[in-house]
């Protein structure tokens, strides 16, 4: 009866998850749609060679709302793992399955040194910001690491998510 129980809440855990997934990637591609077809072409004032979209702000802070859910969400399955962590279960993998943490950790960290390298590499560029030439060494290095971190998080997450449905056992 108790097992009954354990499978009843891992469903529903599972199904609120998807709820929440769904929900999340509909609003996403409504503010996409949104910064895309209202005032997307609208020339920038002072040099209408420019665009400036009507909805960046929407689209920015849905991404920072994005970002700080992600980083809370993040920190708390941390918290759980570690408090849960010491109860060593007999299902506990082993081999390359129970290296997970380690190499979600690694791969972060190897995004984050490629993205430091990039942006020294790239700190002097002078860019084309609103019309005006603009350059910021530190900004710059800060840019390019969270760009290149985004880069090789997003692909390194495809890759793992197209694994993890080939190998699905269900």
């Amino acid at each position: 009866m108790g097992n009954t129980q354990i499978i009843s809440a891992q469903e529903k855990v599972e199904k609120i998850s998807k709820i929440v997934l769904w929900t999340l990637i509909g609003i996403s591609i409504v503010v996409t749609a949104l910064f895309l077809l209202i005032g997307y072409d609208t020339p920038y004032e002072e040099n209408p060679t420019f665009v400036d979209p009507q909805l960046t702000d929407l689209l920015l802070c849905w991404t920072y709302i994005l970002i700080i859910a992600t980083a809370v969400a993040a920190t708390a399955a941390v918290i759980y793992g570690f408090v849960n962590g010491s109860n060593k279960s007999k299902h506990e993998e082993k081999g390359f399955l129970g290296k997970t943490g380690l190499i979600a950790w690694g791969t972060f960290a190897v995004s984050l040194v490629a993205g430091i390298i990039a942006g020294i590499i790239n700190k002097d560029e002078v860019l084309l910001v609103n019309g005006k030439e603009w350059s910021d060494a530190t900004a710059t290095i800060i840019t390019e690491t969270s760009m290149v971190s985004i880069l090789i998080l997003t692909i390194a997450t495809v890759l793992v998510t197209a694994f993890s449905m080939a190998t699905n056992k269900k």
